[in-house]
């Protein structure tokens, strides 16, 4: 039974990272995407949420599946993982403003 709840959690834990790793792809395509076209820093975040939102609804996925199987309520999952999401968004927002005020 035990072995059993290891592997379950294994699982689980790949398919978060599988997922996040392929957000983090997509966010690093926008961002050289974004510094190729010149995209200003006010439209940057509006230019990742709308090139990545696919990867972010199954990262986000992945992670409240990962929580209710924890018995974490599911709009606390939910918001847990809007969390992570906004996190990635606004540390890339940032270092995209000071690299573009530097240029």
């Amino acid at each position: 039974m035990f072995s059993a709840i290891i592997v379950a959690a294994l699982v689980q834990s790949a398919a978060i990272n599988n997922q996040r790793d392929n957000y983090l792809n997509c966010l690093d395509q926008a961002v050289a995407s974004a510094t190729a076209q010149k995209i200003p820093s006010a439209s940057f975040e509006a230019h990742l949420r709308d090139t990545c939102a696919a990867a972010a609804t199954k990262f986000e996925g992945a992670l409240i599946a990962f929580d209710l199987k924890n018995k974490v309520p599911r709009k606390q999952a939910a918001a847990d993982a809007q969390v992570q999401v906004d996190d990635f968004i606004s540390n890339l927002v940032s270092r995209y403003r000071v690299v573009t005020v530097s240029k």
